[in-house]
């Protein structure tokens, strides 16, 4: 057997229900290049997904597990690493009070985070040889700090991870303290992270680590180009789950600002269906909207196949990658109208569409889609130009291939 051939894939909850729906693309191409792929997800909640031949799933922690906290004798006896992570985190409050008062959860993470590796090491430490296994978590949270705290254990760990948005940005965390993040970025081999904007954000907080930061993009596969021919209508889509940070309902006011006839139609759900909802039982009549609900990817992308859409449009405040859903809609050679927050720039360029400014709103995205059908970007040359620019950038054999080269290194 040669170097690495054996991955361990830390996951929240895939394959597994709906979500990490990227591993989808990702895990089929960067399981080519090992002979033997362990899932190790956090839950395991849902139905599973189709696996490649040589990829198993283990789970570790079914139920109430995974929120176990290790017993306070426990504690005693690893209390030197306890209280080196508990300093490792310390040190990255942003202030004495803020510590005071998150001392207790804290505590309580801490002893579940230590509680899951001694899970993990029983039920797999003797399996692992640093030559032959690589260890990845595909975000950098709650399994980067179990990881980090078996390395505290056993030096030879070696762990990689990718950074997409949650497990990044400092203000998306309460109190913008993501509690781990300092320890997750000293004991990782390599960060994978999504989106140059990402990167640039990491190497400003962590410059002392930035040998070890890569720069590692989704991608998407090639389905064709999909249909299209000018109508009077406007086909808008957009594709994202209804939560806040999405805004959504953005969207929704921004058509009553379009003055033509609208078929817009959302894919995804989330706890912000009611307020678009609510919006949308607002819009004039000639406005058409079909909230499609949380739909698995391969009926997202059967639906591109067969329906002409002229514009996708995103609204998010904050990303961490360069959003997959505008990567998918320009596969297609779909023009994309996009807010500028973290990756969306990398994705929704001069060559790919219209890039609003940060703080555009409802009025803004309404006078780019009023502007649309009268612009460059309502044509079939520029619906070519837009497949170029994502098969230049994102197209997934040529993401995932240059990944599984520095995954296996």
């Amino acid at each position: 057997m040669g170097a690495s051939n054996e991955l361990w894939l830390f996951t929240m909850n895939f394959p597994y229900g709906h979500g990490e729906a990227y591993l989808e693309t990702e895990l089929p191409l960067v399981a080519a290049g090992y002979e033997r792929v362990v899932i190790l997800p956090l839950e395991g909640h849902g139905a599973a997904r189709p696996l490649p031949a040589n990829v198993e799933v283990q789970l570790l922690m079914p139920g109430a597990l995974m929120y176990k906290p290790l017993p306070l004798g426990k504690v005693l006896t690893i209390l030197p690493r306890f209280l080196q992570l508990w300093k490792a985190v310390a040190r990255t409050a942003p202030s004495p009070e803020l510590l005071a008062a998150r001392r207790r959860e804290l505590f309580s993470i801490l002893r579940q985070t230590f509680n899951r590796q001694q899970v993990l090491v029983q039920a797999c430490g003797k399996r692992y040889d640093p030559d032959r296994v690589t260890l990845y978590s595909y975000w950098t949270s709650d399994w980067a700090g179990v990881l980090g705290c078996w390395r505290l254990a056993d030096p030879r760990v070696q762990f990689v991870s990718r950074m997409h948005g949650f497990d990044l940005y400092a203000e998306r965390a309460t109190d913008k303290w993501p509690l781990l993040q300092g320890f997750h970025v000293q004991q990782a081999k390599r960060i994978f992270v999504a989106s140059q904007a990402g990167l640039d954000d990491l190497l400003a907080r962590y410059p002392e680590r930035s040998s070890t930061f890569r720069l590692a993009r989704l991608g998407t596969h090639d389905h064709g180009r999909g249909p299209w021919a000018a109508a009077d209508v406007l086909r808008i889509v957009s594709c994202s789950n209804l939560v806040p940070l999405k805004r959504v309902h953005l969207i929704a006011e921004a058509l009553r600002h379009v003055g033509r006839p609208v078929q817009w139609t959302h894919f995804g759900d989330g706890a912000e269906r009611k307020a678009v909802e609510a919006v949308v039982n607002t819009l004039p009549p000639d406005i058409d909207v079909e909230l499609m609900g949380s739909r698995p990817n391969h009926e997202v992308i059967a639906w591109y196949r067969t329906r002409p859409v002229d514009v996708f449009v995103h609204a998010s405040s904050t990303e961490g990658g360069a959003p997959v859903a505008l990567q998918e809609a320009a596969s297609f050679g779909i023009p994309l109208i996009g807010i500028d927050a973290g990756g969306v720039r990398e994705v929704v360029t001069g060559e790919s569409g219209i890039l609003l400014a940060p703080d555009a709103g409802a009025v803004e995205i309404g006078n780019a889609l009023r502007a649309f059908p009268g612009s460059v970007w309502h044509q079939e040359k520029a619906r070519e130009q837009v497949r170029n620019f994502w098969r230049s950038r994102f197209d997934a054999n040529a993401v995932y291939t240059a990944f599984l080269r520095d995954l296996r290194t």
